[in-house]
């Protein structure tokens, strides 16, 4: 019977161990973002743009101060845009860590 509360105990201790250490690993991770569309310093021709990424952990996106929603660690958002150039400011917030990314991307309608 002793022995048996022993395993327990050690099984316990083991388990609130591996616990902890998986809580802790989202808040180890750096917070990067990283931007997959549109390439910065890019003319378009269209007068919006998808502005598409992903963020390495669970973190609120805003798109020039606009919340974005967000499906696992993706976003995506339509931008609209003004002829000439445009700043297309991305950052994520989780936590104290925030990282951002700057875009210009320039508006050249065609023209017909």
């Amino acid at each position: 019977m002793n022995n048996r509360f022993k395993l327990l105990g050690i099984l316990l201790v083991v388990f609130l161990l591996a616990l902890s250490i998986s809580a802790c690993m989202d808040s180890a991770m750096v917070l990067v973002i990283t931007v997959d569309t549109p390439q910065d310093k890019t003319t378009v021709s269209e007068s919006s743009v998808t502005v598409s990424g992903t963020v390495t952990k669970t973190a609120e996106v805003k798109i020039n101060d606009m919340v974005v929603p967000s499906k696992g660690n993706k976003f995506s958002t339509d931008i609209k845009l003004t002829e000439g150039s445009n700043i297309i400011n991305v950052v994520a917030k989780s936590g104290k860590d925030t990282e951002t990314k700057t875009l210009t991307i320039t508006y050249n309608p065609s023209k017909q």
